[in-house]
């Protein structure tokens, strides 16, 4: 499965760790020096999966890989890419169940409107474009439940492998980096922070003088 290919096509400096997992090859990759790393940090998002089909690439935050580093070695690694894998198979099973159909009914309802109802094509083909958008949201739906059970068999999978203390070590590491990462200066004087009111206001006030 595809996965990330902007991101994927972007690393090609030389990367810190290679692993070699059921003969396909996972690389990571530093996001520090990175223009991803506002793209992505800036959103919480320290570790993303890259694929090109075959192989992976892992861009990840310095210090979050040090903190999380037993959550990717390799055994985690081989029951993640475990995960990846079924939840390709999984979409291309429900695409192909779905897309098929529609197209067929599509084209069947459209040839048959412009034989006997052609003066009311337009309708008609406006209501198969409903019933697409209506079948594209159950698709979805479908996807998104199976993904979050094949992920939450996939954490258990992880639990057992690094134990439950491990385990929950991980996630309290892990809140400790977020906390760390996203915290305010808690020194700043009352004197700044008005600074810092007076020249939003100012700038609001030059953004209505220029709109009026």
């Amino acid at each position: 499965m595809k996965l990330n290919m902007k991101v994927y096509k972007n690393l090609t400096s030389s990367p810190f760790e290679t692993q070699k997992i059921n003969g396909k090859t996972v690389e990571f990759h530093s996001m520090n020096n990175t223009p991803f790393l506002f793209q992505y940090a800036s959103k919480g998002r320290f570790a993303i999966w890259a694929s090109d089909g075959v192989n992976y690439k892992v861009l990840i935050e310095d210090k979050y890989y040090e903190a999380m580093k037993d959550f990717y070695q390799q055994p985690v690694n081989e029951i993640w890419l475990g995960f990846l894998g079924k939840i390709g198979g999984i979409n291309k099973k429900i695409n192909m169940m779905f897309i098929i159909p529609t197209l067929f009914i599509y084209a069947i309802v459209a040839i048959l409107t412009s034989i006997f109802w052609d003066d009311q094509m337009l309708q008609v083909l406006l209501g198969l474009l409903v019933v697409i958008i209506f079948s594209n949201m159950i698709q979805n739906r479908i996807v998104s439940k199976k993904v979050r059970e094949e992920n939450a068999a996939a954490q258990d999978r992880i639990r057992q492998h690094l134990g439950v203390e491990e385990f929950d070590q991980l996630i309290k590491r892990q809140e400790a980096h977020y906390q760390e990462y996203f915290k305010f200066n808690e020194e700043v004087s009352e004197e700044e922070v008005e600074i810092e009111e007076k020249i939003e206001v100012e700038a609001e006030e030059k953004d209505e003088s220029n709109s009026n």
